[in-house]
């Protein structure tokens, strides 16, 4: 009886030992391929895939950060297949997590060069972009049979305000030692690392030397606080196809970038072009990053980078004048208006406008 016990207890012992060995055999042999598999940690679908480096205007090669902070822009025009409209807000991780920034194209299906942050600060023309309270065109829009919008005008400033508003009586200080300090001029969401993306149609004007403007880091710019309000970068695409980068330390005080032909005139044709500003490090001291893209055929997608300049605080400027120990201080911080604008038109039509957070360059 004991045998028999010994054997009853031996065999039930490797039935058991084989039915375990045989269930571990067929998870590890689990198809590494098979629909529905999680991506492992690190891993950035929707990051942009990594670029060739640039040799910039002027002789100047910006660093290579990482994906997710760094310049993602492509060498030459960018030709891609706009995704849908990716979320900014988390999603619940038992479905599908979102990653740490968004990257492809934006709600108009334009490509984005640089990815948006993740629940950063962003704007989009409004389908009624007369009732949208972040917008402020300051003169009235007509809408196009195409769904564009027209603007007859020579002096245009279209302001986009944060989702915080223009709240001037909030700007503690001007003195932009304390700006650059603090890292904004109203409130922390200010606009400050961005990329403004814009498509204009320049039906006529009264000056083609005149231009398109994109800029922000500032708040309004008038002669108040003795202009000290009215600082930017504005990034120009000029009516005869030369564009530069100009730094407003006030207003009105400019330093000039050199100009640089970048393509036909515009008149009679859609042209999009963006206006990139972001934050980086220069011999360990903070500098601003400034890139402007083209998109000549307005196809949305084939992007190409025309001008390229960094202020590493050695760029003109006369900041003693609001508070500033050192004159050529770059603009770091961030400003509660970003602004479209133009002069000496008399018909320009435009759409899909935008202006994103994105991730300073590390």
């Amino acid at each position: 009886m004991t045998r028999n016990r010994f054997l009853s207890s031996t065999c039930g012992a490797l039935f058991a030992l084989a039915a375990i060995t045989a269930c571990g055999s067929e998870a590890g042999n689990e198809d590494s391929n098979a629909p529905g598999r999680t991506e492992t940690p690190g891993q950035s679908p929707q990051l942009p895939a990594p670029s060739p480096s640039e040799q910039t205007p002027g002789g100047q090669t910006p660093g290579t950060p990482e994906p997710g902070d760094s310049d993602t822009s492509p060498e030459g025009p960018v030709a891609t297949t706009p995704p849908d409209e990716p979320s900014t807000h988390p999603e619940d991780p038992s479905t599908e997590p979102e990653q740490p920034v968004e990257s492809g194209a934006d709600k108009f299906g334009v490509t984005m060069i640089h990815p948006s942050v993740a629940g950063g600060e962003q704007w989009f023309l409004a389908d009624d972009a007369m009732s949208d309270s972040r917008f402020d065109p300051q003169d009235d829009l007509t809408r196009n049979s195409d769904g564009s919008w027209n603007l007859k005008s020579d002096k245009v400033r279209m302001n986009v305000f944060t989702s915080t508003g223009y709240k001037p009586n909030e700007i503690a200080t001007y003195d932009r030692d304390v700006l650059a300090s603090r890292g904004y001029m109203q409130s922390p969401n200010d606009w400050k690392n961005i990329e403004m993306t814009g498509f204009v149609k320049l039906n006529s004007a009264s000056d083609e030397s005149d231009n398109f403007d994109m800029y922000a880091r500032g708040g309004k710019h008038n002669d108040d606080h003795e202009g000290c309000e009215g600082s930017s970068y504005k990034g120009a695409l000029h009516f005869n196809g030369q564009a530069r980068f100009q730094k407003e330390a006030w207003h009105v005080s400019y330093e000039q970038a050199p100009y640089k032909k970048v393509t036909e005139p515009l008149t009679g044709r859609w042209v999009g072009f963006k206006t990139v500003m972001r934050n980086t490090q220069v011999n360990g001291k903070e500098a601003v990053h400034l890139e402007l893209y083209l998109n000549d055929n307005a196809d949305k997608v084939s992007w190409e980078k025309v001008y390229d300049f960094v202020d590493a605080g050695d760029w003109g400027g006369d900041a003693e004048h609001c508070g500033g120990a050192d004159g050529a201080i770059p603009l770091t911080w961030g400003g509660p208006i970003a602004t479209f604008r133009w002069d000496s038109t008399d018909d320009v039509d435009f759409k899909w406008l935008s202006v994103r957070e994105i991730a300073p360059e590390q």
